[in-house]
């Protein structure tokens, strides 16, 4: 007999662990956050451990819980996959977009309240990617793109550009670094994430620092788990301001030190989709309300890079 635990509490722990937020996962799958923590216990309560910690605020996998996600996310994928390539389609109307993850959990979710969604009558999909999926083949109906490229070929519109910045846990340091030094390299821990394209290393190398062997690092795959560490206190995180303005406003993280690269091109998000997919009522509607998100993100980037150009430019004088 099969050992197989109820699969709604599967995706419903699936989604919590990879949103790490009980929230967040309610509104992807467009229910109560009551029901994703019920779900939750009635999974651990099968195989007897716990897969999350609840505090007053937030939760937390367990060291059972990651090994657990690590597993049943790619046999989630490996099933959606599977049922995509047999061209079996949910009868329900969706509307599919692929988002970088850390875009989606730290910008995008949060402001896609439950009205925005209904206004839309439609369910939304969410494929959280940083590849570039296509739109005839993964059946999307809209994109944000993460790079250097502009995607002219595509119905594209600029939402922002990635402002870089060093943050760690207010206690991190002990003493007060006003530039990123060699010191700070050879003393303290950097956290790298692989899947930016502007990382610790490109800075290092800018600025003719030293990256020696014996240098400690953590490397992450995605922003999630660097910021995350970073709050823990594990080091300095090099990441993009946006997906930190909660943590920097509530006093979780900091930005010790700042780091200019005066003629450092910076990244980009784009918003894309298809001239057809634009001709359907509901995904031009939601194409247009992330639009609004970005017109009413603050571009801090814009008033820091004017400001630490000019003093640039006096020092350089």
């Amino acid at each position: 007999m099969r050992v197989i635990p109820p699969i709604k509490s599967i995706i419903y722990f699936e989604a919590a662990a990879r949103l790490q937020s009980f929230k967040l996962a309610a509104m992807e799958l467009n229910v109560t956050p009551g029901a994703i923590s019920h779900q939750i216990s009635t999974l651990e309560d099968f195989i007897g451990k716990k897969v999350f910690e609840r505090g007053s605020r937030r939760v937390t996998l367990t060291y059972c819980g990651l090994r657990y996600y690590s597993r049943i996310s790619i046999i989630l994928q490996n099933m959606e996959e599977a049922t995509v390539d047999l061209g079996i389609e949910g009868s329900k109307p969706k509307i599919k977009i692929a988002i970088p993850p850390s875009l989606l959990k730290n910008w995008l979710l949060p402001r896609l309240v439950d009205d925005k969604l209904k206004d839309l009558n439609r369910s939304v999909e969410f494929i959280d990617t940083l590849d570039y999926l296509e739109f005839s083949k993964c059946d999307l109906d809209l994109a944000i793109r993460y790079g250097y490229d502009s995607w002219d070929n595509l119905y594209s519109v600029f939402l922002f550009h990635e402002e870089m910045i060093p943050v760690c846990h207010p206690n991190y340091f002990i003493s007060e670094f006003t530039d990123f030094t060699q010191e700070i390299i050879d003393n303290h821990t950097l956290i790298f994430t692989n899947n930016r394209l502007v990382q610790w290393d490109i800075v290092m190398q800018y600025f003719g620092l030293e990256r020696k062997s014996t240098q400690s690092k953590l490397i992450f795959q995605n922003s999630i788990q660097a910021i995350e560490a970073a709050i823990q206190g594990a080091g300095i995180a090099y990441v993009n301001r946006i997906l930190v303005s909660k943590e920097l406003s509530n006093g979780r993280l900091i930005q010790p030190f700042d780091i200019y690269m005066p003629k450092h091109k910076s990244p980009a998000y784009h918003l894309v989709s298809t001239y057809e997919h634009m001709q359907d009522e509901a995904t031009f509607k939601l194409y247009q309300t992330i639009l609004e998100f970005a017109k009413s993100t603050p571009h801090q980037h814009i008033v820091n890079a004017q400001a630490k150009q000019n003093a640039w430019l006096e020092h350089a004088v």
